[in-house]
C-alpha cells in the first residue's frame, strides 16, 4: 500500500472537520509509558472501539513504543529536570485514527538496521510500523518556540479498511 492515501489522512487528522480530540502530558520517565497506554485504551473504549482486539491493542502498543522512544531518546533536560511528553489523539469517525507522540529533541527517529537477536531494545519502531497502516515524523514549534519533533501513527479505523484500500 503507499503512502499517499494516508498523507491525505494525515491532514485530514492534524487540521480537519469533524475531527474527534483527545490529549495528555506526561512526564518524560518510563513509569509513565504505563499513564499513556491506560489513557489511550481508556479513550479508544470511550470512543466505542473494543477493549481488546487486534485494533485497540495495536494502537496501544504503537503509543507505548513511541513514548518509550520519546523517553528515552527525546529528553532534552537533565534527569533531574522536569520535562514532558505529549501524547494527542485525533479521531475521524469510520476513517482514521491518529496518535501523535510530541517530545523536545529535534532528532528524527531512526529505525535500527537489525537489532541483535537477544537485544532489549531497538524494535520500537519496527513495532509501530508492523502495527500502523503509516507513521511518520515532522519537527514542530512547542510553545516556547522552540523547533522539536512530533512522531504520528495513523491507523485505520476497522470498518474503512475497505474505503482506504481502493484509495490506494
Amino acid at each position: 500500500m503507499t503512502s499517499s492515501p494516508y498523507r491525505t489522512v494525515l491532514a485530514e487528522l492534524a487540521d480537519g472537520q469533524g475531527i474527534e480530540r483527545a490529549a495528555i502530558e506526561v512526564e518524560s520517565t518510563p513509569a509513565s509509558v504505563r499513564d499513556a497506554r491506560s489513557f489511550v485504551r481508556q479513550q479508544l473504549f470511550g470512543w466505542r472501539f473494543p477493549e481488546a482486539g487486534d485494533f485497540t491493542d495495536g494502537v496501544v502498543l504503537a503509543v507505548s513504543e513511541l513514548v518509550t522512544n520519546a523517553v528515552l531518546h527525546g529528553r532534552t533536560r537533565p534527569t533531574d529536570d522536569s520535562e514532558h511528553v505529549g501524547i494527542a489523539l485525533a479521531l475521524k469517525p469510520g476513517r482514521a485514527l491518529g496518535v501523535l507522540v510530541t517530545d523536545n529533541s529535534n532528532e528524527a527517529p531512526v529505525a535500527a538496521v537489525r537489532p541483535a537477536p537477544h537485544a532489549t531494545c531497538g524494535r520500537g519502531l519496527k513495532l509501530v510500523d508492523a502495527v500502523a497502516d503509516y507513521w511518520t515524523a515532522a519537527p514542530r514549534e512547542n510553545s516556547q518556540g522552540v523547533t522539536c519533533k512530533g512522531v504520528w501513527a495513523v491507523f485505520r479505523c476497522p470498518e474503512s479498511a475497505e474505503l482506504l484500500s481502493r484509495s490506494a
